[in-house]
């Protein structure tokens, strides 16, 4: 990963963190958007490209979602997964169709091949009322881990040759 994607990661969880606290106090008062996007898995990108390849292809999606989102929505990467935070969102549709969009053009910088998967949340959740001690991080796990039942919209992008 770049420093500009450590620098970035480092901002999204810091704001998560204060944003999940704000949840935690004032419950109801404050709504905000997070996605999940999952390239799979880092195997099958190394597969498909070569392991530095794939290293920069996930550096220019970075990049290129940084640059599509708002300055206030947040884009942060861990490995393979791309996290986006948007604060105040609007209503879910225009959410779901806004992350639909910006990764199809995000598809656009090579990474079409690989199948992907976005799960898409609106919180405040019943995650969101997890232990009070969590951290961003283990909060981000809980919801990758439980996409299924938790996401308010689950989108798939197949593979394209």
């Amino acid at each position: 990963m770049s420093q500009e994607d450590y620098a970035a990661r480092e901002k999204f969880l810091y704001t998560l963190e204060w944003l999940l606290a704000v949840t935690k106090r004032y419950s109801g008062e404050l709504h905000f958007g997070l996605a999940h996007i999952n390239y799979e898995s880092a195997n099958i990108l190394g597969e498909t490209f070569g392991a530095q390849q794939a290293a920069h292809k996930l550096d220019e999606v970075s990049h290129a979602l940084r640059r599509a989102f708002r300055k206030t929505d947040l884009v942060a990467r861990d490995g393979a997964d791309f996290w986006i935070l948007v604060p105040f969102s609007p209503a879910e549709e225009t959410l779901v169709d806004k992350i639909s969009y910006i990764i199809e053009t995000a598809a656009e910088e090579g990474l079409q091949i690989v199948e992907r998967d976005i799960s898409i949340f609106m919180l405040p959740n019943d995650a969101a009322k997890l232990d009070q001690n969590s951290t961003a991080l283990e909060f981000l796990a809980y919801l990758k881990e439980n996409h299924i039942l938790l996401a308010d919209s689950e989108l798939s992008f197949p593979a394209r040759p």
